[in-house]
């Protein structure tokens, strides 16, 4: 290598300038340095690789390198790994074409190689002398220290800016933990999640699409848009992640063949980057999440995967807690709206039932007063009338306090309990619909809970069937089958379209139906029906023995 003459000033104040602070990143440390370094050595060009305690690669240019030095330089920085190479620094020479060096130094922190230096420089002369100039060795041990320094300086940067990333994201982790515990609004926590998410990891939005079971597809709202967003579940970089549950980083989503931009160009939003993680809760797929276009055109990094599939198992396990918690909700409210309906039942039974007889029972006391002095000889039989119309009101009040809550239920079993019931049966339309019961001696006894959930879900089927079926005759069957106490309710009506119905659901119609599948579900039990128009309908409860 020729000989190389440094001017003290010039590496005195280049070496302040280095290190003097101030940079908010390592990438913007490392530029001034190449800058520093390419003006005062001088240098027609520079290059610089840097690796970062944690594995990510900065490289950077200045001024203009032509083929022969970028060749060169690709050479060299091939199989270049950070890490203790247990060799001294050192600095090498390349000659290039018009009579120019490339010269080459070893970035380092501490004992560790953690870069490459290139500058373009015009070759020196050994016996050209620059005022202030100092030995060559002394020249090459100074700017090795020199490198050395802007080496440790960007350890010290990046495990600086490192460190306040992770409590930054230890804090935004923290605050959203809190914020889905307590959160039990789905479309708020929905909301919270979007705008919190973006600003640890510098995206300029993030996404959340949810599985539309029904449907197949994957919904997506836009907050501060009243409007949904809908896509086949299979479709695009989202449903690819969804179907095989693998994380993706896309940085160029125009080269992936995958990527669909229907929804964007619906929502005038343009992606260029994307990080996309499903959201699992245990073994199910609710959805996925997205991160989109890394602001300052970086990419995004392994570490933002990490924190999004962090973020994502938080985000899936509370978007459950809030869907069980609207579930819950609902049934809460569909149980007042049937204890409503009951009590107006009860009322109108009261009402049309004891009540109508009791009255008549005052009118025929007054009546046998009159008959007393009038025609004495006819008061034993009004009187007999009589004991028979109250003997009636009390079976009518008796069926009733039966039919509400069956005593005999806890103690003699479900078997025994529907012999009462379809012993006491009437149609109180009055017409002749029969009830009976098909059962062996013998059943199995359930807990008391289980029995008395399926004497309602069987009353019910049986109201169903006596409102709706126009059938001559309602039977109930009762057995034991493969592990399972089998309850079914049948008859031989109208029938109905089970598809129809159960549509209706969402608009609140048919909810004795709906009543007596949740009940079911409760009890663990497996409620199924199977109705068609003109053949009838069969309710059929499978209760666990085990």
């Amino acid at each position: 290598m020729s000989a190389l003459i440094f001017d003290q000033r010039q590496l005195e104040t280049l070496s302040q300038l280095l290190i003097a602070g101030g940079h908010q990143d390592v990438a913007g440390l490392l530029r001034a340095s190449l800058e520093s370094l390419v003006v005062f050595w001088p240098a027609q060009a520079g290059a610089l690789l840097y690796i970062t305690p944690h594995g990510e690669l900065i490289n950077l240019m200045h001024g203009p390198l032509d083929h022969e030095a970028q060749t060169l330089i690709e050479q060299a920085r091939t199989g270049f790994v950070r890490g203790d190479d247990g060799s001294e620094p050192t600095i090498g020479s390349y000659s290039l074409e018009g009579g120019r060096d490339l010269v080459e130094l070893s970035l380092r922190s501490g004992e560790q190689g953690v870069g490459l230096l290139h500058l373009v420089v015009a070759e020196s002369h050994p016996e050209k002398i620059v005022s202030g100039g100092m030995p060559v060795k002394a020249g090459e041990d100074l700017l090795i220290l020199l490198v050395r320094a802007i080496g440790g300086e960007a350890d010290k940067l990046a495990m600086l800016r490192r460190a306040e990333r992770d409590l930054r994201e230890l804090h935004l982790l923290y605050e959203i933990g809190q914020s889905l515990a307590v959160n039990l609004d789905l479309y708020s926590l929905l909301n919270e999640i979007k705008l919190r998410v973006p600003k640890v990891v510098d995206a300029e939005r993030c996404s959340i699409f949810l599985l539309d079971d029904e449907r197949d597809e994957l919904v997506l709202e836009i907050p501060g848009e009243d409007r949904e967003y809908r896509m086949p579940s299979d479709r695009g970089i989202a449903g690819w992640v969804f179907k095989h549950g693998i994380g993706q980083i896309i940085n160029d989503v125009g080269q992936d063949l995958r990527w669909y931009d229907g929804i964007g160009r619906e929502a005038d939003f343009k992606t260029h980057s994307l990080l996309c993680v499903p959201m699992r809760v245990k073994d199910r797929t609710l959805g996925v999440m997205q991160l989109l276009n890394k602001r300052h055109g970086e990419a995004f990094s392994d570490q933002d995967m990490k924190l999004l599939t962090t973020l994502s198992a938080q985000a899936g396990i509370a978007i459950e807690n809030a869907r069980l918690y609207r579930s819950l909700k609902e049934q809460h409210d569909r149980l007042l709206n049937k204890e409503e309906e009951v009590r107006h039942a009860i009322a109108r039974d009261l009402h049309d039932g004891p009540t109508q007889s009791v009255s008549a029972i005052a009118m025929n006391i007054e009546f046998i007063k009159r008959l007393l002095k009038a025609m004495p000889e006819r008061v034993a039989t009004e009187l007999d009338t009589l004991a028979e119309l109250v003997n009636k009101i009390s079976y009518d009040i008796r069926t009733l306090l039966f039919e509400l809550r069956p005593l005999g239920l806890e103690t003699q079993g479900l078997l025994l309990t529907l012999q009462q019931y379809v012993e006491r049966w009437r149609d109180p339309a009055g017409y002749d619909t029969q009830l009976r019961l098909e059962a062996p001696p013998h059943v199995p006894r359930l807990s008391h809970e289980i029995e008395a959930a399926a004497f309602i879900i069987i009353q019910e089927a049986i109201n169903n069937a006596r409102k709706h079926a126009q059938s001559p005759e309602i039977t109930i069957y009762l057995y034991e089958e493969e592990g399972h106490l089998v309850a079914s309710v049948r008859d031989r009506g109208r029938g109905f379209n089970l598809t129809a119905v159960e549509a209706s659901y969402s608009v609140g119609s048919s909810l004795g139906l709906l009543n007596m599948k949740e009940r079911a579900k409760l009890i663990g039990a497996d409620f199924r029906i199977r109705s068609e128009p003109g053949k009838g309908t069969t309710v059929e409860l499978r209760m666990p023995l085990a």
